[in-house]
Order: structure tokens, then sequence, then C-alpha cells
């Protein structure tokens, strides 16, 4: 009977943790792309573009 390691010793090591960070990258790009094409879209009118891309800038961030 094996007592568990032999069989973890078996898997291979890292790629459910870098699937995850991939899937997290795609979905962070995604969701970047989205805020910038909503606020190229929508007529704002009151905002320049500098504070367009200030906003850009701020989203990124929360999402980091």
């Amino acid at each position: 009977m094996s007592d568990g390691n032999f069989n973890r010793s078996l898997l291979p090591k890292g790629e459910l943790s870098a699937g995850i960070k991939v899937g997290k990258a795609q979905m962070r790009a995604k969701a970047e792309e989205a805020f910038s094409q909503i606020l190229a879209k929508e007529e704002l009118s009151c905002l320049s573009a500098e504070q367009k891309q200030a906003l850009e800038e701020q989203f990124k961030q929360a999402l980091r």
C-alpha cells in the first residue's frame, strides 16, 4: 500500500498554479481592454484625454 507520497511525486509540478496565473492575467487584460473601449465609446465631453488616461491607470492599479 502506498502512503500517498509516491502518488504525489507522479503529479506534474506547478501546472495548476501556472494555469491559474495565466487565467488571471488574461481576465485582467480583457477587463482593461473593456474599460478602455467603454471610455472611448461613451461621449464624456467633461473629461479630457489626460483625465481618461488617468482613469485607465487608476483602473489598472485597482485590478492589481
